[in-house]
């Protein structure tokens, strides 16, 4: 595919998000922008005759038959010449004060309505990238996904369609204007228009296609630059304890001189359209001049010459504005490559549904059993299936843990049950119901509990209560909460309590507290149902001791499932599931499985068992 077919199916990529009534809307814009340009054509006129007025008041000469023409048709034939200059000057005055209020009105209406249109969109992008599954949502980097649906959508909405209005604008301008200058005078108006065109023709395909390539660069920069920056500041303690700190600032020092570089020189591609085009006009100003002195009398020499000038003051800045735009929508689409490819993957996928923002800490009629029927799932970047043919009954009030080596399947089959992976094959059912199904039914039942505890910068409060509104996240519930995981009295005796910041990612608490932070919440809505993947590996041995027994006391009224490496951990669950290469090699007891199991029984045995 060219670069031209790239760029023109790049803008109808972008002219087709808007929906079917948002795309009138723009033809509507785009000709009221031409009837405004139809103004400036009388406005231009007006000068023209002005001028020819003047210079026959000064030699004291009958209008010319053209001139005469106009005058009777605006009825002002009869006259004094004062009363015609006075006319035509006002109504120049008008027509061109007109059109430039009416063109910054409309042009902040769309300024205004693109934006807002944009903001729907990256909205909708987001929904919909969240309504996916996570092998889907992890597809991209953080750093692509939030530039796609972010900046890359400003850019759309403002620089390609926003633009593209300009252009279309614009060019209506100088066709309105070359139909006028071309009845006053075809010869020299032929030769302007093609001497316009073919600069701006040699502009267009000397730059456009340069444009596009480093509004693709800049994108992938940007996106480079920003996940180097969060990479070295994730892994700090790392990076300076390996004395890997220089190495990061050499690249991002890098990345950015080289962002720069592209940055500059697509804020330098509009000047250069700009000294060439003004120079055109300005030497087809001279020419038209010397040719009309030349030709004709004083008189239509200085009105033909008055209008091809005051066109002029209108044509320069409209092919300026044109060859701008042109480069800026190739500029723009080469930096929204990443969303219009987003855009282009979800298709019609639906956004994820709105819900009740109340906690729900009751949740009747929901029964905390699973039933796991031949579910199997291969990732799309492996060959292998992670989880083969699984089969599992997990009945309400029961103790269940997944054991196995690295590699096993134990996290996919917990992403499995827990429904942000779609089985290829089998089916998972909670309560009766498909996993996504049971939780949008009975919303707080089921809680997660990861390895790594994601820690919002924000208070105790708003992490426990993360993804409710503040408003609902009263002290009882949270303190309730806190409790469970052992953090009540560390919390109660802080100055702020509940209030307490703990920095970006936890940092102003220990790593102990943030996975017991991470427990509070999964027990903020009080579940029937808790999965937990490693939830304990962070812990001190007491603070593990005590936390497992709350959770042991929880058998019976709640279901527990579990990933755990230490057999301590597990030793007293009702179920234990060893996996190996994505298959159950057995389930049962603790000592059931140690006894099918040769690997399992040489690790208890080792850990004292």
């Amino acid at each position: 595919m060219t670069r031209s077919k790239q760029q023109r199916d790049g803008f109808l990529r972008c002219f087709r998000i808007l929906n079917k009534r948002d795309q009138r809307r723009m033809f509507v814009v785009a000709c009221l922008q031409t009837f405004l340009n139809i103004l400036d054509l009388f406005g231009v006129i007006a000068i023209g005759m002005l001028v020819a007025l003047s210079v026959q008041s000064l030699q004291s000469t009958q209008s010319n038959g053209r001139m005469m023409s106009t005058l009777e048709f605006l009825g002002i034939s009869n006259q004094p010449l004062q009363s015609q200059v006075a006319i035509l000057g006002i109504g120049a005055v008008l027509i061109l004060v007109s059109r430039t209020v009416l063109s910054i009105f409309f042009t902040r209406r769309t300024l205004f309505f693109l934006s807002g249109r944009g903001a729907e969109i990256s909205a909708n992008l987001i929904s919909a990238l969240l309504a996916r599954p996570l092998e889907k949502v992890q597809s991209r980097t953080s750093q692509e996904t939030l530039y796609a649906a972010t900046r890359g959508v400003e850019l759309v909405a403002l620089q390609v369609l926003a633009t593209s209005i300009v252009l279309i604008a614009d060019f209506s301008l100088l066709i309105i204007l070359g139909i006028g200058l071309f009845i006053l005078d075809p010869v020299t108006s032929m030769g302007i228009l093609l001497l316009v065109l073919f600069i701006g023709f040699a502009l267009y395909k000397i730059m456009h296609v340069r444009a596009q390539e480093v509004g693709t660069k800049n994108s992938e920069l940007n996106i480079k630059s920003n996940e180097k920056v969060v990479e070295v500041f994730s892994s700090y303690r790392e990076s300076v304890v390996r004395n890997r700190r220089a190495y990061y600032a050499r690249e991002i020092t890098k990345l950015r001189i080289d962002l720069a570089e592209t940055s500059a020189e697509m804020n330098f591609m509009p000047y250069v359209s700009k000294y060439v085009i003004e120079t055109t006009v300005i030497f087809g100003a001279l020419l038209v001049g010397a040719a009309e002195f030349l030709m004709l009398d004083a008189s239509e020499a200085a009105s033909s010459f008055a209008i091809f000038l005051a066109a002029g003051t209108r044509i320069a800045p409209a092919v300026l504005r044109v060859q701008q735009a042109m480069i800026a929508i190739s500029i723009a689409l080469g930096q929204a490559t990443p969303t219009l490819e987003l855009i282009a993957e979800l298709g019609t996928e639906p956004n994820i549904e709105n819900v009740d923002d109340s906690v729900n800490t009751v949740h009747e009629g929901f029964v905390a059993q699973i039933q796991v029927d031949k579910v199997s799932f291969t990732y799309e970047s492996k060959a292998n299936k992670a989880i083969s043919e699984i089969s599992l009954h997990i009945p309400t009030g029961a103790s269940v843990a997944f054991v196995g080596p690295s590699g096993a399947g134990k996290t996919t089959i917990i992403d499995v049950l827990l429904g942000v992976l779609n089985p290829d094959e089998g089916s998972v059912l909670i309560s009766g119901l498909p996993p996504l199904l049971a939780v949008a039914k009975w919303p707080g039942a089921v809680s997660y509990v990861p390895q790594d505890v994601v820690i919002a910068a924000g208070t105790i409060r708003e992490n426990v209560a993360l993804g409710y509104p503040a408003e609902v996240a009263t002290d009882e519930l949270v303190m309730s909460a806190l409790k469970v995981a052992h953090l009540d009295r560390f919390v109660a005796e802080l100055p702020d309590g509940v209030d307490t910041q703990v920095g970006e990612r936890g940092a102003k608490i220990s790593g102990g507290q943030r996975q017991r932070l991470g427990i509070a919440r999964a027990m903020f809505t009080k579940p029937h149902l808790l999965v937990l993947d490693e939830a304990t590996s962070s812990l001190d041995g007491e603070t593990e001791a005590s936390i497992s027994e709350a959770i042991h006391a929880l058998r019976g009224s709640t279901t527990v499932v579990m990933i755990a490496h230490r057999l301590s951990t597990v030793r007293n669950a009702d179920i234990v599931v060893y996996l190996s290469e994505g298959k159950v090699l057995a389930q049962g007891t603790f000592e059931e499985v140690r006894k099918s199991v040769p690997d399992f029984d040489r690790q208890a045995k080792l850990m004292g068992l």
